[in-house]
């Protein structure tokens, strides 16, 4: 009798448990809500169960199946704190919501950095409260199938909160809602030392027809990793060894092994883990700061095909049409050099972002200015770049008429020993900043380039080198860490961006 009862509990518990209604997690206490567009609300519950969503007036009814529920509440108006409820059998409360901007900001070291590492960070982290601005950060979260739930929750921007909030997406959203005057929600979905193809879906990757290796093939690439870490095992265990010898003892922790194998970050699995369980979350755009992890000679000549694509794919799955998306190319970093002819896989990434461009309503953000002196990839003035982000907010996705670019290469005439350049976002004017011009090289038919002399006439710059006759090529900012600080601008106050002229094939290795 008592296991009968017994058993009759559990199949109530379980049929209750199966019952529950229940929204993706990024619905929770806190959240914003993107105004002025249809907005999707989903979760899971029992098949044909019969979930009710409530918010503000609307009401809306739709029946489970397969598990899942869909509903889309019809265009809102910036507001709030308000309530959303889900009903099924049973009840969900969702409290303090806001009804504003949601901008997703993805990419790897650079946009995960956090405020407290920033220059400016101790002083913003101090006055970072403001009950407008939300947050929520998702975890890294590797997985090699496309998942529907990541843990996460939002929370409003305070000194605790921000610490360890990306310092780009803080100062972006910071800003923007200072600028707007409405609530601003920031998704800060990022991942350090991760290349793009982690945030590329499989198909996509195939659909790209890239011959298949270690970088875009999910079990080549998982292979790799295995044979790596299992290589380095024996280091590994007598590396977590030591450390917690000296934990016990109270001694400074041992040296990080080179080449320790970390997570696993192939290709994939960031768009599997990081980005589908984000879909179709409704927001105004989207801020990609990626490129060092594909910025190797040879490794980076694929970033032309690999953006576009990441960038049709995002768009394709929000179904939002095409909504701002905003590129941040590369800062300078590593030695610095002189020479033109070397390889540089930053240069070509920067390219590859510039290149970008040709997909709708993108935008193209400028760290040349922001480099470290030393070379370190991990630059600590963010907040530039947040106030540049706002620029092109307000001009493509709030359409404000502001300059929100530095010059951008349009064409190139040759005329004798003459390479004349043109570009766009002119922005009142080019300027050299400081000093004379510099950052330009210029070859001619045997691609040898030359440190070239450029001078500003007009609206345009005009190259030459003694050394080449008959000029076919220009390149601007053509070195992973150029020397001279390139100081290309407009008088609108905003650098140019890396570029070449030539569509020549670019080294392998």
């Amino acid at each position: 009798m008592n296991k009968l009862i017994l058993g009759l509990v559990l199949a109530v518990v379980g049929t209750n448990a199966k019952a529950q209604v229940k929204p993706a997690s990024l619905f929770s206490d806190n959240m914003v809500l993107q105004r002025e567009t249809n907005v999707p609300v989903w979760g899971t519950a029992s098949e044909g169960e019969n979930v009710v969503v409530e918010f503000e007036g609307q009401k809306l009814t739709t029946t489970a199946m397969d598990g899942k529920w869909k509903v889309s509440l019809k265009p809102l108006k910036a507001g709030g704190p308000f309530t959303l409820t889900i009903k099924g059998t049973n009840t969900i409360t969702i409290k303090n919501i806001l009804v504003g901007e949601v901008w997703l900001c993805t990419g790897q070291s650079n946009m995960e950095r956090s405020l407290s590492y920033d220059t400016a960070g101790k002083e913003a982290i101090a006055n970072s409260a403001n009950d407008m601005l939300r947050l929520v950060t998702i975890p890294h979260n590797s997985k090699d199938t496309p998942q529907t739930e990541v843990p996460c929750k939002w929370v409003a921007s305070s000194p605790l909160t921000t610490k360890t909030f990306s310092a780009t997406a803080y100062w972006y959203g910071s800003k923007l809602q200072k600028e707007l005057g409405v609530p601003v929600g920031i998704i800060n979905s990022s991942f350090g030392g991760t290349p793009i193809e982690a945030w590329i879906s499989e198909k996509t990757l195939v659909d790209i027809g890239l011959p298949k290796d270690a970088n875009n093939n999910p079990s080549i690439a998982r292979a790799e990793y295995e044979r790596r870490k299992e290589k380095m095992k024996p280091i590994v265990d007598k590396y977590i060894a030591d450390k917690e010898a000296a934990k016990q003892q109270h001694l400074p922790y041992p040296p990080v092994p080179a080449g320790m194998v970390g997570d696993y970050r192939g290709p994939n699995v960031l768009y599997n883990g990081m980005i589908a369980p984000l879909i179709p979350f409704a927001i105004k755009g989207m801020v990609w700061y990626q490129g060092e992890n594909n910025s190797y000679v040879g490794r980076a000549n694929t970033y032309y095909q690999l953006l576009p694509a990441l960038i049709k794919e995002w768009r394709s799955e929000w179904g939002q049409g095409n909504i701002p998306f905003f590129i941040v190319q590369l800062c300078p970093n590593r030695k610095k050099t002189l020479d033109p002819n070397l390889p540089s896989g930053i240069a070509t990434v920067s390219d590859a972002q510039r290149s970008a461009l040709s997909e709708p309503n993108t935008a193209l953000l400028v760290t040349t200015d922001l480099v470290e002196p030393d070379g370190d990839v991990h630059y600590k003035r963010k907040e530039p770049l947040g106030a540049r982000l706002v620029l092109a907010a307000k001009a493509m996705a709030y359409n404000q008429k502001v300059e929100y670019s530095g010059p951008l290469y349009k064409s190139v005439e040759f005329k004798g020993s003459k390479a004349i350049l043109s570009f766009t976002h002119i922005g009142g004017g080019l300027v050299a900043k400081d000093t004379a011009l510099c950052g330009f090289s210029i070859a001619g038919e045997d691609k040898k380039f030359y440190v070239g002399n450029a001078v500003i006439e007009g609206d345009k710059v005009v190259v030459t080198s003694p050394n080449v006759a008959n000029p076919k090529s220009v390149r601007y900012g053509w070195a992973d860490h150029p020397t001279p600080d390139l100081n290309f601008w407009n008088k609108a106050g905003l650098p140019a961006a890396v570029f070449r002229t030539d569509n020549w094939e670019l080294p392998v290795k």
